[in-house]
């Protein structure tokens, strides 16, 4: 699975080194760490701060000040449990708001002619989606003029299964369930999304401030 940098706001959990300078270990193992003891431990929880220097992670209300140079992996979480089936739930509703030509073929869900970064999708919502597909979605695409590119959610495309043609890029799916301060798109009653480029941090960094939060990720690339 693709994962962002995380920014402040996001739901992360961070695996680092055990030193006299990290929190103490949950499994109450020594730290630092003693020979045969553990050596890694990880924290889950909020990102409240990020610096140069160090990460803060609030969980269960306790603050957890982390040193970067202790940090050996982060990894962004969607900001509660989200199963495969809400994904497919919000990606079709995504498609269907974005406007311009629709039509769904075995499981793929396309677009052509619609707004913003989604106006030229093919994504797989259907449980049957797979790459058998892909010559009848290139050649509906190639009757509008386009070059087919697919919005591949990592929870749903295991990765190879997809052929694609280029490095492509990744993106975030945000929601709200009001409506916020930046553009987004209403895909149900109360309830508010976006996409966005995860190289776009400034973008990123405005989302969680309007309230967005993360429900999946996912990479766009060309079919």
């Amino acid at each position: 699975m693709s994962t962002p940098d995380p920014v402040v706001g996001d739901r992360v959990v961070v695996r680092y080194r055990l030193t006299h300078e990290t929190p103490a270990d949950w499994r109450d193992s020594p730290n630092p760490a003693l020979p045969h003891s553990p050596t890694l431990s990880d924290v889950t929880g909020v990102l409240v701060a990020a610096d140069a220097d160090r990460f803060v992670v609030r969980r269960d209300d306790v603050e957890h000040t982390i040193p970067r140079a202790a940090i050996t992996a982060v990894r962004t979480l969607s900001r509660r449990v989200v199963r495969n089936s809400e994904i497919r739930d919000v990606e079709r509703a995504l498609c269907a708001a974005a406007g311009g030509d629709h039509i769904e073929i075995d499981g793929w869900s396309l677009q052509a002619g619609g707004v913003g970064l989604r106006g030229d999708l093919a994504v797989p919502v259907g449980v049957t989606a797979s790459s058998v597909a892909l010559p009848e979605v290139r050649s509906w695409y190639a009757d509008r003029g386009l070059q087919p590119r697919a919005l591949l959610p990592d929870r749903l495309v295991r990765s190879g299964s997809i052929p694609v043609v280029d490095a492509g890029f990744d993106v975030e799916v945000l929601v709200a369930d009001m409506a916020p301060t930046v553009d987004a798109i209403e895909f149900a009653p109360d309830r508010w999304a976006t996409t966005l480029a995860t190289g776009d941090r400034t973008a990123r960094e405005a989302a969680r401030r309007a309230g967005l939060v993360l429900h999946h990720t996912a990479h766009i690339h060309s079919v």
